[in-house]
């Protein structure tokens, strides 16, 4: 049977007859995708709530807290500069009955910043609310906008860190102090923890607040994170992606060398082509694609709402039982077709850095390259760094792991009082939305959570359209001004299930 004949046939035997195949309804430009007409939540005022989340991120975008990763930023500010957002945060905070706070110095211009609200009468372990400060760095000139100043365009609030993390930060704080109005009525405290140093660099974020001042997060019974989605497509909430774990990030360095000489007599070992023939060869190269729990769960939910029949058919086969080798490959060779399903499936290999040479004329000695290597949970990555020393194939090309390889924390349960009340909250605002577990290829401080023994689910609360996802990082990055307000909601829902 050919490949096409094979989906059409799976497509048909695993699509249960009670649940329709995603259907793309025409864009109706008077509907409003954050409307959310279920009453909103006790002590929830929603007017309030999106105008202090707008107000929030725009003060938090302002304070330039780029990452340089250890170098020293363009601004000329401390690299981070996160006891600046520290001291907003504490500024915020001030004289809130019930609430205290704590700036926590991590070297020069570095702080995390840790806020308690402690219930009336505790009864159950703390709730942990965290997100990260600093942000990555920019290229001006490919900017539409002075990336620290928030700029109203469209509908949108476009700035650095407006979706990673400023955004979900200001939702946090909004919902934090609303539930601060109603601190009689919890049973939790509910700890806010912005951290250091989540885009790279020296240790000193979460893994220092968990080295040194893990009394202050009073042993949570588990935190919300950034890390998952809430997804839109067609201008419609489809579903919500809850993160339950995550791809481990590594550099690996690889270095070419080969004889100098005048450029007026090539050379055969010339070491930047070595390099280059290795590199894109490594580049060209896709490890096998491996399952885990959370992804067969991932795509057997997906399908619900993938639009393309085909793909939608490969993914609930995955989640099939004797499923052979030869049908698991065309599966997941047909997922791989899309980056960000591939991705999931295997582990990831990126091209970043790419050096040699030092003038035009100069056959140069030696060149070398950045891959940045994202592993699945479980992945051996010493093998798979050997491996690509075997793929690249150039003797005088030698691919090496930075750093040393560390271990996978476990992945969050779906079964804990946190995870349901994410499932619970997304249901009562959308309620024909599709809840995910999902593995996150972007590393967060979640690890670091998860590996001290705390369960931790990520979302990224503010619903976006997968283009404006992908600016993360990216050139004019922004978010929706209306979703500010539903990712408040959100998080408060949330907090209110499990501490109210």
């Amino acid at each position: 049977m050919s490949a096409l004949g094979w989906l059409l046939a799976v497509a048909l035997w695993t699509a249960p007859a009670s649940t329709p195949a995603p259907v793309q309804m025409a864009r109706d430009e008077a509907f409003d995708p954050y409307l959310v007409e279920a009453p909103a939540p006790p002590g929830f005022d929603r007017v309030r709530a999106a105008e202090a989340t707008r107000r929030h991120l725009e003060q938090l975008i302002a304070i330039d807290t780029t990452n340089e990763q250890g170098g020293t930023p363009a601004s000329g500010l401390p690299d981070g500069n996160e006891l600046a957002a520290a001291r907003w945060f504490e500024a915020q905070l001030a004289g809130l009955d019930g609430v205290e706070t704590h700036v926590l110095d991590a070297g020069p211009g570095r702080a995390n910043f840790l806020a308690r609200l402690r219930a009336v009468e505790a009864s159950e372990r703390p709730v942990l609310l965290l997100g990260h400060m600093d942000v990555v760095g920019v290229d001006r000139a490919r900017w539409s906008s002075e990336p620290f100043e928030p700029t109203l365009r469209d509908g949108y609030l476009q700035g650095r860190g407006a979706i990673d993390c400023k955004g979900p930060l200001a939702a946090e704080l909004t919902a934090f102090l609303m539930l601060a109005e109603r601190r009689a009525q919890l049973r939790r405290d509910v700890i806010l923890l912005a951290t250091a140093a989540e885009e790279g660099g020296p240790p000193v974020g979460v893994d220092r607040v968990l080295a040194e001042h893990r009394e202050l997060l009073g042993n949570p019974e588990f935190a919300l994170n950034e890390g998952g989605r809430v997804r839109m497509d067609g201008g419609r909430i489809r579903s919500v992606n809850i993160q339950t774990t995550e791809k481990i990030s590594y550099r690996v360095d690889v270095t070419a060398a080969g004889p100098s000489g005048h450029a007026s007599v090539p050379l055969p070992d010339n070491a930047l082509a070595a390099l280059a023939r290795a590199v894109a060869r490594v580049h060209d190269w896709r490890p096998p694609a491996r399952l885990t729990d959370t992804t067969r769960l991932y795509f057997e939910r997906q399908a619900q709402v993938e639009p393309d029949p085909l793909l939608a058919a490969a993914m609930r086969s995955l989640g099939l039982h004797g499923q052979g080798a030869d049908e698991l490959q065309r599966a997941t060779d047909l997922l791989g077709t899309r980056p960000e399903y591939s991705a999931v499936l295997r582990p990831g290999l990126a091209l970043t850095q790419l050096t040699g040479g030092f003038r035009g004329n100069v056959i140069p000695s030696s060149g070398s390259a950045v891959f940045n290597l994202r592993t699945l949970p479980g992945d051996d990555v010493l093998a798979l760094v050997a491996e690509l020393n075997r793929v690249g194939a150039e003797p005088q090309v030698r691919f090496a792991l930075a750093g040393d390889p560390q271990a996978s924390p476990p992945a969050s349960r779906t079964d804990t009082a946190l995870y349901r009340a994410m499932e619970g909250a997304a249901r009562a605002m959308v309620p024909d939305i599709v809840v995910i577990p999902f593995l996150s290829t972007g590393a967060t401080d979640g690890a670091a959570l998860r590996a001290a023994g705390i369960p931790t689910y990520g979302i990224l609360p503010i619903p976006m359209e997968l283009a404006d996802e992908l600016r993360m990082h990216g050139d004019d990055e922004r978010a929706p001004v209306a979703g500010l307000g539903w990712a408040a909601e959100y998080v408060y829902r949330v907090l209110l299930e499990v501490a109210g």
